[in-house]
């Protein structure tokens, strides 16, 4: 009873000193005012530093994917240089690189440190027969490269040509001896355009590009613009592969607080008024009713305008339970992201659309979130769409209410980026391709290499030997041997002529083909070899199997194994080859229980040219070899398996 009598008599005193009580509303409401003010700058301080650190991340990705374009750029143009340490096709190639990318404005071969080579040759003829590892401030940078063994973006610096360029450097090495550098020059308004950089409004921001000098170890600054940093907010990201490093500078060191100003200002007015309002009421009371209804309609107005944003918004946005995970609320394009219907995700969780992958990582951050560890937190993560799909997208999660120190709800905010995540995929199979096709080429390189010389040295012995003989019957026995080497140098050419068919062939045509008639039409190409051997062919093959397979190179991969299980039969017993097809697999097996072959021994060269492993006169070493690029080249693989004397099992996949 006391207690209701002191309220009583504490509202009496409020109500009847209305100036003391406005003036006490004002103090109230200028602290809350501080607080907000302070949120509010809080807010403004991270959108500045997000979207500062999204500006300068892009730039730093383009800076990166430029340097990865040139270092692709230089490997391909050390490939061209020979075993004499010659490049070959300069000019061509040179062309084909510079015409393909537009990052790089020249490319080099610098043989010893010494600038020999350059493309275009017009623009660049000034740099010719420069020496960069005898010229000081030059050197100290290529050095680092030879060191290293790893590319190094050296610059910006001044061209001998004229113009200021960064100069990424390759180092080459012949037989583990430096040869010198392959290079690519980037031109700094090249690097610029390309970085991004130019496109970016500057309005807000500008940007700084810098290195220590290698000599002076002080840092030098390459763009126009301040660079006083003294009292400026910035972000810098560095570049390693040129030791560089790019800021992104704040034009206005004061930005947030001209964004503050009108809220303070707005503020102070809302709290004067609001003081003053409350004054009015309780000088007049007839006017209250009125007054509440005016706020209450702004009030309706604005959350109204709220529900617009939230229900029209280009992002998927819900509202959840922290504890539990399940929707509150959602808006339509979180809905259309996912396929589900707003109804539908009310009466679920996000557990249930994540995609198993990513749920445990999702769930750690939720801990941490309850946690109290992270007030929010940002990852790319995958749903999985009502339809089945998989949807990638950027998810930003923030704490929303608290009872306590507990959170009871968050908001979670996604974009779609199903499309950027399909295009680096397949920017990344296109890579993997050409870096498979570029490996395949340098080792039937080795290989024309390698097979040529052989014959070439051996027509050149007996050339110089036809010199010095002296009696027809020895001229006889040289040309006769110049006759044989001849003949072989023809067969090598057509061997190399059909393994290069095969690679290059693009245009295979693909039918749909029997398997068990292309067994059974080995079986009667081989059927005098068959009964010399008195050998017994199992064809366990369905005759419902059909696959999609090029018809020659099918009827060359079956014949050469059946021919082969034949041909290396065990001289002790008969010979049984076993010819069996996996459907699950979708593989070919075929078992014989001939020789075998010791893996161990000659597994890595077993599909290798003119690779042989008994001593049987008619092995010549280019079936396998060919009958592995036809595999190849129609997608598949080969397995082998094999035990000495007991036999071999060739397990052939198609795609």
């Amino acid at each position: 009873m006391n207690f209701k009598e002191n309220l009583r008599k504490v509202s009496v005193w409020f109500l009847t000193r209305p100036n003391v009580t406005g003036f006490l509303i004002f103090l109230i409401m200028i602290t809350i005012l501080s607080f907000l003010v302070k949120l509010r700058y809080e807010v403004v301080r991270e959108n500045e530093h997000r979207e500062m650190s999204n500006i300068i991340n892009v730039v730093r990705q383009n800076f990166e994917q430029v340097l990865k374009n040139s270092y692709t750029t230089t490997l391909t143009l050390a490939m061209t240089i020979n075993d004499n340490g010659e490049p070959e096709n300069f000019e061509e190639i040179s062309a084909q690189l510079v015409n393909n990318n537009a990052a790089i404005d020249a490319v080099q071969l610098v043989p010893g440190g010494v600038i020999k080579y350059v493309y275009p040759f017009e623009e660049n003829k000034a740099a010719l027969n420069y020496d960069i590892l005898n010229t000081p401030g030059i050197k100290e940078e290529a050095e680092k490269s030879i060191q290293t063994k790893l590319m190094f973006f050296a610059g910006p610096l001044q061209l001998k040509q004229g113009g200021i360029a960064v100069v990424g450097r390759l180092p080459i090495f012949k037989d583990n001896q430096f040869w010198g550098f392959s290079a690519v020059i980037i031109k700094i308004e090249t690097l610029l355009k390309e970085s991004g950089i130019q496109a970016i409004d500057d309005s807000k921001y500008y940007f700084q590009f810098s290195k220590k000098n290698p000599t002076t170890q002080k840092e030098e600054f390459f763009l126009p613009g301040k660079i006083n940093l003294e009292n400026k907010y910035y972000q810098t990201v560095t570049i390693p592969d040129g030791d560089w490093k790019l800021y992104l500078i704040s034009r206005y060191n004061n930005n947030i607080f001209y964004q503050l100003y009108t809220s303070i200002i707005l503020g102070l007015l809302l709290c004067m008024i609001s003081a003053l309002w409350i004054t009015s009421i309780l000088k007049k009371p007839a006017k209250l009713q009125l007054l509440i209804e005016k706020q209450t309609k702004k009030i309706v107005k604005r959350e109204a305008e709220f529900r617009a944003i939230f229900t029209q918004a280009p992002v998927g946005i819900a509202k959840l339970d922290t504890n539990s995970g399940h929707f509150i609320t959602v808006n339509k394009e979180y809905a259309r992201i996912v396929g589900y219907t707003e109804e539908e995700l009310l009466a679920t969780d996000f557990q249930s659309i994540t995609h198993p992958d990513d749920l445990e990582k999702d769930l750690n951050n939720m801990d941490k979130l309850k946690k109290g560890l992270i007030s929010e937190f940002w990852l790319e993560k995958r749903y999985i769409h009502k339809s089945g799909r998989v949807v990638w997208v950027n998810l930003i999660v923030a704490t929303l209410g608290k009872i306590g120190d507990a959170i009871e709800n968050h908001i979670a905010i996604v974009e779609d980026i199903t499309n950027k995540k399909r295009a680096e995929e397949e920017l990344k199979q296109s890579f993997e391709l050409v870096s498979e096709q570029n490996k395949r080429l340098l080792n039937f390189s080795f290989i024309v290499s390698h097979n040529l010389r052989s014959h070439t040295s051996n027509i050149e012995l007996i050339s110089s030997l036809l010199d010095g003989v002296k009696t027809k019957e020895e001229q006889d026995e040289m040309v006769d041997l110049l006759k044989q080497v001849s003949k072989s140098l023809d067969e090598t050419l057509r061997n190399l002529n059909e393994v290069v068919n095969i690679r290059t062939n693009i245009n295979l045509t693909i039918e749909r083909l029997n398997l068990s008639h292309y067994i059974e039409k080995s079986k009667t190409l081989l059927n005098q070899q068959i009964i010399n051997k008195e050998a017994i062919v199992k064809n366990l093959v369905p005759d419902y199997i059909e696959i999609n397979y090029n018809a020659a190179y099918l009827e060359s991969i079956v014949y050469n194994f059946m021919s082969n299980a034949i041909r290396y039969s065990h001289p002790n017993r008969k010979p049984i080859v076993t010819i069996s097809y996996d459907e699950t697999e979708k593989a070919l097996i075929i078992a014989d229980n001939g020789i075998g072959i010791d893996l161990k021994r000659y597994g890595d060269n077993l599909f290798g040219m003119y690779k042989t492993f008994n001593n049987n006169p008619d092995a010549k070493g280019i079936g396998l070899f060919i009958t592995k690029n036809q595999i190849d080249a129609m997608g598949g693989k080969i397995k082998t398996e094999s035990t000495i004397n007991e036999g071999t099992i060739f397990t052939i996949y198609f795609k």
